[in-house]
């Protein structure tokens, strides 16, 4: 009776998914869940973009009405302690108009103070004894003429009566600029906070509503097509998928049932055709166990991405400027090879660990290797901070590079474990665009930060931001190891036969080195060396940094889109590197903050062009070796030499500076960039060398 019940029940599923599961259910059964969630992911996104618009609105209000009290008081203080000392002075027996020394003391003051207009004393009739600064007659009280500067008097009494007037002028120019700061560090703010709130939400959005609503729908076309070996994770929001289980298990149990039942002495041959005919067109779990469906879950590399970079760039802005003011405790290096070094000990340490970082990751897992590189990072940035001395800067440094690689090979780890090999390239797009956020976000707001809370903090931030990053990463990721594909063995030989491609090397030689080296002698180096000899805060430095990112997220899919529709890729090669040297040697005719911002925008715009077509050019001229060796060793043999290239970008500038100063340095780092490209462009071009291997080859 068991059996003929077991028999009748998996005889009673022949036909039901068809019947119960049709194709155009599913597709109006994941358009019912899926609507819902985006209309709640917009909404709450228009929430908080209202909420922080009226925030930024109202803070822009109070610049003006906060700041001009603020230095007027500032005024009244510099205008007191001056006072003062012209009193003591006075004590000595010297008449005021007979003081020595006054104007250039006045001079001093005014050079330490940038807001400071001019400084004028005059006698108790009015006339004027010295003057320092672009001052007007003086008179008491506040001026409100628009024209002139704000003017604090404050009188100098000796003896128990007012023997003179020092008056103090606040320059208008300057609170102007100031104002304009702070209101461009409001929207600044905006733009970031949303940014990061965007990621948080979407993070949230997905794994708690989208991503269990999609494993459903998966699961619930596996069912409709007969296959019942996959279930979805269970959770917190998968009360669907939890459905869609017990009724899987149900099926999958029954069927074991059936198995057994069919194994007892005398049935077997009656039931040998209902199981042949329910495994041609059904799947089952074996032993009845089935396996949970793939994890669509992806996002969670993107947060751990901008996380990671958030916390090592926000120091970038001020790195070289903080280096060199640490004393080298007698080493005799240059103040431009001193303030780069640090920025290569962290390029190099990344560059030599990578290839090592990846193999590590594969054998203890993502979530203990992306852990263990936020310790690394979160270490080297609170040493930075708490330690200022320039070789244990060296050491922390480079102990940050360290992990940062492992961060950075346990997401790329993350993407190959969480996508088909038809998806990964957008897994690997996923992760560009969250390197993007962190580049336009993170310099504005350590230069803000810089500003406000010192150097040092903005270090101890970032290890915090590391140590977040950590808990994040602890919470997201299971401890599972995916096992390391086997390497052929000749993988493992040295890479001979690259070595004697003419096009890889040109390549490598000509694009690939130059343009890192490009990158970070002149973004990382140079931009804050050059801005803040030219008198830019902090924040400018940061802000004028963003310009990178933003024209780099805005224009690459462009460019990558331009250069497969029309085979253009060695010209976006080209074009790319001639236009990053074009916008470097605009220095030789004005150095000044717009040409640096300039040259900024013509780094973006060339790495735009240039960057992902690279790639490509790499791919198609070594098409031969890579069928002995795979594409993964003679492209890491590529990104090993681009790294090498980082790494020497600071020193090379650092060197430059320490002969040439910084705006020459950064004229013949634009000479290199042209010359590069030019040798490329006669490699490629004129030696009818460009087209691409065929496929058959």
């Amino acid at each position: 009776m068991s059996g003929a019940s077991g028999v009748n029940a998996m005889g009673g599923l022949e036909g039901a998914p068809e019947a119960a599961l049709q194709p155009v259910s599913l597709q109006q059964t994941a358009k019912l869940h899926t609507r819902p969630v985006r209309r709640l992911f917009v909404f709450v996104l228009l929430v908080l973009l209202v909420s922080q618009l009226v925030v930024s609105l109202f803070a822009w209000s109070l610049a003006e009405k906060q700041f001009l009290p603020e230095l007027e008081r500032k005024a009244q203080t510099v205008g007191v302690s001056l006072a003062n000392k012209l009193t003591r002075a006075l004590g000595y027996g010297i008449p005021l108009d007979r003081l020595v020394g006054v104007d250039e003391f006045f001079g001093e003051v005014l050079r330490d103070n940038a807001d400071l207009a001019f400084l004028s004393l005059t006698d108790s009739g009015g006339r004027v004894l010295f003057r320092s600064g672009e001052a007007p007659v003086a008179g008491p009280g506040v001026v409100t003429d628009a024209t002139r500067p704000i003017q604090v008097a404050v009188a100098v009494n000796f003896e128990g009566r007012q023997v003179g007037q020092l008056h103090v002028g606040v320059d208008r120019q300057y609170i102007a600029s100031r104002i304009a700061g702070l209101r461009y560090d409001i929207a600044i703010v905006l733009i970031t906070s949303l940014l990061i709130a965007f990621e948080i939400l979407w993070l949230v959005v997905t794994l708690n509503l989208s991503a269990p609503l999609r494993q459903a729908v998966e699961v619930m076309a596996r069912m409709a097509n007969g296959d019942f070996r996959e279930y979805a994770a269970g959770g917190p929001g998968r009360s669907l998928g939890d459905a869609l289980n017990r009724i899987e298990t149900s099926i999958n149990q029954a069927y074991a049932d059936l198995l057994r039942l069919a194994a007892e002495p005398g049935r077997r041959l009656a039931a040998s055709p209902l199981l042949a005919g329910l495994q041609r067109r059904y799947h089952f779990a074996e032993e009845g166990v089935s396996r949970p469906v793939a994890d669509q879950r992806l996002t969670m590399v993107r947060i751990l991405t901008v996380l990671f970079m958030l916390a090592e760039m926000l120091s970038r802005p001020f790195l070289p400027i903080y280096a060199g003011g640490l004393s080298d405790h007698g080493l005799g290096l240059s103040e431009g090879l001193r303030s780069s070094l640090p920025i290569t000990a962290f390029l190099l340490a990344v560059a030599v660990a990578m290839p090592y970082a990846g193999r590590w990751s594969d054998q203890i897992g993502r979530r203990r290797s992306y852990i263990t590189g936020a310790l690394f990072v979160a270490t080297g940035l609170a040493i930075s901070g708490i330690a200022p001395e320039y070789l244990i800067l060296m050491i922390a440094r480079a102990i940050t590079g360290l992990g940062y690689a492992m961060m950075f090979m346990s997401c790329q780890g993350l993407v190959i474990d969480h996508t088909a090999p038809r998806d990964r390239g957008k897994g690997f797009a996923m992760v560009v665009s969250a390197i993007a956020i962190a580049q336009i976000c993170a310099p504005p707001i350590g230069g803000i930060l810089a500003d406000n809370i010192g150097y040092q903090m903005v270090f101890l931030v970032g290890a915090g931001v590391a140590l977040v990053a950590a808990a994040v990463a602890a919470r997201l990721l299971d401890n599972s190891i995916t096992q390391a594909q086997h390497v052929p063995p000749v993988a493992r030989m040295r890479l001979s036969v690259v070595s004697r491609n003419y096009r890889f090397w040109t390549l490598s030689l000509l694009s690939g080195i130059p343009a890192q080296l490009i990158y970070t002698g002149f973004l990382s180096y140079l931009v804050p060396t050059l801005l803040m000899g030219m008198g830019s805060t902090q924040s400018e430095i940061g802000r004028d940094s963003m310009v990178y990112g933003l024209v780099v997220v805005g224009l690459v899919p462009l460019f990558a889109w331009c250069a497969e529709r029309f085979n253009t890729h060695a010209l976006s090669v080209s074009l790319g590197g001639m236009l990053t040297g074009l916008g470097l040697l605009s220095l030789q005719w004005e150095a000044s903050p717009r040409a640096v911002v300039f040259g900024i925008a013509a780094l973006g715009l060339g790495h735009s062009m240039s960057i992902s077509a690279q790639l490509v050019l790499v791919t198609r001229a070594t098409q031969a070796e890579a069928l002995l060796v795979g594409s993964g060793p003679v492209l890491g043999v590529f990104r090993l030499m681009e790294r090498l290239g980082a790494a020497a970008g600071p020193v090379a500038a650092g060197l430059l500076v320490a002969s040439l100063g910084a705006p020459q340095a950064t004229v013949w780092l634009g000479v290199f960039g042209v010359a590069a490209s030019v040798l490329f462009t006669l490699a490629f071009f004129l030696t009818g060398r460009l087209a691409p291997r065929s496929h058959a080859a």
